[in-house]
């Protein structure tokens, strides 16, 4: 699975690619996040860098009144963002897929379990 995660420089947003997350442990997988980030910032990113997301995760900063509506890129099949309403001390989960892949009853699940307090 490669995971995708937005990425701010300057005025530039950019969807960062850690590839193959799925068989890293979670040391490795910090480090290849970290530089993917690192290499955004600069501004150089890699095409392998940048494409083929399977799962996509963005956050959409201060909340004014709508909750965020991803925008779906290219064959990937689930983009969650989150966000947090100004002054609320919460958080809001959306999320756009592929609903060729998947359905909306397991998008709701995760986002419920997502939305879970950690234990």
């Amino acid at each position: 699975m490669n995971l995708g995660f937005t990425v701010q420089a300057g005025e530039t947003l950019y969807l960062t690619v850690v590839r193959d997350a799925d068989t890293l442990e979670t040391k490795p997988f910090i480090e290849a996040l970290g530089e993917v980030q690192r290499h955004a910032l600069q501004r150089k990113l890699s095409r392998d860098e940048t494409t083929g997301a399977t799962i996509a995760f963005s956050r959409h900063g201060a909340l004014e009144r709508q909750p965020p509506h991803p925008i779906l890129p290219p064959y990937c099949s689930l983009m969650i963002a989150h966000a947090a309403p100004k002054g609320s001390g919460r958080a809001v989960l959306g999320a756009s897929y592929d609903h060729r892949v998947l359905s909306g009853f397991d998008v709701a699940r995760l986002l419920m379990e997502l939305a879970k307090p950690p234990v």
